[in-house]
């Protein structure tokens, strides 16, 4: 990641476009600060694509599975 690199609003809202391509494609983290001294951060986020269904039915069919043996080997 590069920066934060700080730029002032009005920065931010002339060149909002350009910081998020710079963003997104080199990965630029952006501090913004208002004119009363606030500051923002624009930052790139991963994208985590959602587990697929199948796979959460399947993890949860083991889950059960492991947890009725854990319980029969803990009665015996």
């Amino acid at each position: 990641m590069i920066g934060p690199i700080g730029v002032t609003e009005k920065q931010a809202e002339d060149n909002l476009e350009f910081m998020l391509e710079l963003t997104e494609n080199q990965r630029v983290c952006w501090k913004i600060t208002t004119s009363q001294g606030k500051s923002v951060m624009m930052v790139p986020v991963n994208e985590i694509p959602p587990i697929p269904e199948d796979i959460q039915s399947q993890t949860e069919e083991f889950r059960k599975q492991f947890l009725e043996d854990y319980k029969r080997e803990d009665a015996s």
